[in-house]
């Protein structure tokens, strides 16, 4: 999770300042990068401390639900890391601190057991969809640079890859677990089938939102990042259609590595253009 927070990052910054012509603050940059990377720690920390009761009863292997991590550790971690990333954030430059910021209260706001976003999948949804953008904003901001078309056509695409597929994927072999704990996910309500094939839907309507987008920008990293995120939406589809008991979550699975995949080809491309 926090890599492809960081990449998201990254990929943000280098993808605006390269459309605009624009040499990046390598210092800012880096700064911005390790700042979100201490945010994200802290929110799934956070998360992780909030999530206790259901990751167990789903035997989960995270360190704290695993008995790696005690929660009073982990309590004192989540602060520890948030005043990081927002210490960093200023450094990097008001506006990634101000992002940084957001991240945050997003964070709070999806794990927090008062509100808990991530007990329903409509305001999970939102919640992820908001921190994945955020992320590429801050990106952005770092970069010094005016956001650019190329750059907002992959943020929205890929924000609401993790809000619309994401979200919704991860909860796949999870529903005793979350019914005990008393969340309504999509694959709690409606079953997991409805839950799939929402998925498999949402990969292909974003396939040909990022086709158009990179048919009308131009662009080469764009271009190179519709076709594997077309491979990418496929392999999900086909993971949501064959259900197999032993591998419950291999549609999140194949969604996080298409991530990867999309924003290191991305990269790959603008080091070839």
């Amino acid at each position: 999770m926090q890599v492809m927070f960081v990449l998201r990052f990254v990929t943000g910054a280098l993808l605006t300042a390269s459309a605009a012509h624009h040499r990046v603050d390598l210092v800012h940059l880096l700064l911005g990068a390790v700042a979100w990377w201490a945010a994200t720690v802290s929110v799934y920390i956070f998360n992780g401390v909030s999530d206790l009761r259901e990751d167990r009863a789903n035997r989960s292997g995270r360190p704290l639900a695993s008995g790696q991590l005690g929660e009073s550790a982990a309590r004192r971690a989540v602060a520890l890391t948030a005043l990081a990333g927002l210490v960093l954030g200023c450094a990097a430059g008001w506006e990634v601190a101000e992002s940084a910021a957001v991240f945050l209260v997003l964070g709070y706001v999806y794990s927090a057991p008062s509100i808990a976003a991530k007990c329903r999948s409509w305001s999970a949804s939102a919640v992820t969809c908001a921190a994945a953008g955020t992320t590429y904003l801050a990106g952005i901001a770092a970069s010094g640079s005016a956001l650019t078309v190329e750059a907002a056509v992959f943020a929205v695409v890929l924000s609401l890859g993790v809000g619309l597929i994401a979200a919704v994927a991860k909860d796949l072999g999870s529903t005793r677990g979350d019914s005990l704990a008393g969340r309504r996910t999509l694959a709690v309500v409606r079953g997991e089938h409805t839950a799939r094939r929402f998925c498999a839907s949402s990969g292909v309507a974003l396939t040909l939102i990022l086709t158009a987008g990179a048919v009308w920008v131009r662009e080469l990293p764009l271009e190179a990042a519709a076709v594997v995120f077309a491979v990418g939406a496929l392999c999900v589809a086909g993971h949501c259609v064959t259900v197999r008991r032993d591998r419950p979550r291999a549609p999140y699975r194949s969604w996080m590595v298409t991530q990867y995949a999309v924003h290191l080809t991305a990269l790959g491309a603008l080091l070839w253009a």
